[in-house]
């Protein structure tokens, strides 16, 4: 671990660097203010699932270049909104002042879909794509809450790449969430613990795909990475949008920043990043590689 925390000072060294040579990221920061409802147009709902540290990112910035499509940096708020559904106590109450089950419901999903749609409205867009990753948690609420309309983008990276670069976040950033509970109960290796985090996240996710084939479309960061020309316009495409080359050009164009943003800040173009594992112990390879192999099988993966 303590080569993880030196490669991470040495990127961040670089970053700094970079920053100098080529100038601050783009960025802006849109403030939404209250909308009047009369300007509002329910926009057709997407979300970006992917384990953290998949790609998700740098995706969320090639489609948040197009014309039409605005994505938000991390949203969050889902979960309190899932947890508030699933609280026999909340309901409880709610029901004393007359709103049942349905009714609940029905208010969180267009609080939901305001904020969503107010966000593409003020970037002048008309519709929009949400990329949280601690949303692969709550699939099935998402798709309660909005319903046979809603599209979703599955997006896959090799296990142990993963869990290598969790690794790295978790030793020298610090890392919160859900898979930092992974961590800190197998501390014995933290990447085997984010091995075992992107496998259990993994089957969630095709699990759901499995349930709802029409409205999923898979995507491997390894390939659009790779060849973004062959395999993103098969994105826009499932989403019934016009394939606008220039979304490759991503960091020429303006994003609101987010709280995820710094790991590609100084991205330039798509440069894939595989089999960063192979530093492990060999030891440690046999062993994430045995609980991953399934998963990596599914998906098409070479298994170590």
């Amino acid at each position: 671990m303590r080569e993880d925390r030196g490669r991470g000072l040495l990127e961040r060294g670089l970053r700094k660097v970079l920053r100098i040579l080529e100038g601050p990221p783009v960025r802006r920061e849109t403030v939404v203010k209250v909308v009047d409802p009369s300007a509002r147009k329910r926009c057709p709902p997407c979300f970006l699932v992917g384990v953290y540290r998949s790609g998700t990112t740098l995706l969320r910035y090639v489609l948040d270049s197009h014309s039409r499509i605005a994505v938000p940096p991390e949203t969050n708020f889902l979960t309190s909104l899932a947890e508030m559904w699933a609280s026999d106590w909340m309901r409880k109450g709610l029901r004393g002042v007359g709103v049942d089950e349905e009714g609940l419901l029905e208010r969180l999903r267009d609080f939901a879909w305001t904020i969503y749609d107010d966000y593409a409205l003020a970037k002048g867009k008309a519709r929009w794509v949400d990329k949280t990753p601690s949303y692969v948690d709550i699939l099935d609420f998402i798709d309660r809450l909005f319903g046979p309309e809603c599209r979703f983008i599955m997006l896959y990276r090799h296990g142990l790449d993963v869990a290598q670069s969790m690794a790295a976040a978790y030793t020298s950033d610090g890392l919160a969430g859900p898979a930092k509970h992974y961590a800190d109960l197998f501390a014995r290796s933290p990447r085997i613990a984010f091995a075992r985090y992107w496998v259990d996240r993994c089957l969630m996710m095709i699990d759901f795909e499995r349930k709802n084939p029409d409205r999923c479309h898979r995507i491997l960061y390894e390939h659009y990475a790779e060849a973004p020309h062959h395999h993103l316009p098969q994105v826009f495409s499932f989403l019934g949008e016009e394939w606008e080359p220039d979304v490759l050009d991503y960091h020429l164009k303006p994003h609101d920043f987010g709280l995820q943003d710094y790991k590609i800040e100084n991205a330039r173009g798509f440069k894939p990043r595989t089999s960063t594992y192979r530093h492990w112990d060999r030891e440690e390879i046999a062993e994430a590689a045995r609980m991953a192999a399934p998963v990596l099988e599914q998906l098409g993966y070479p298994v170590p």
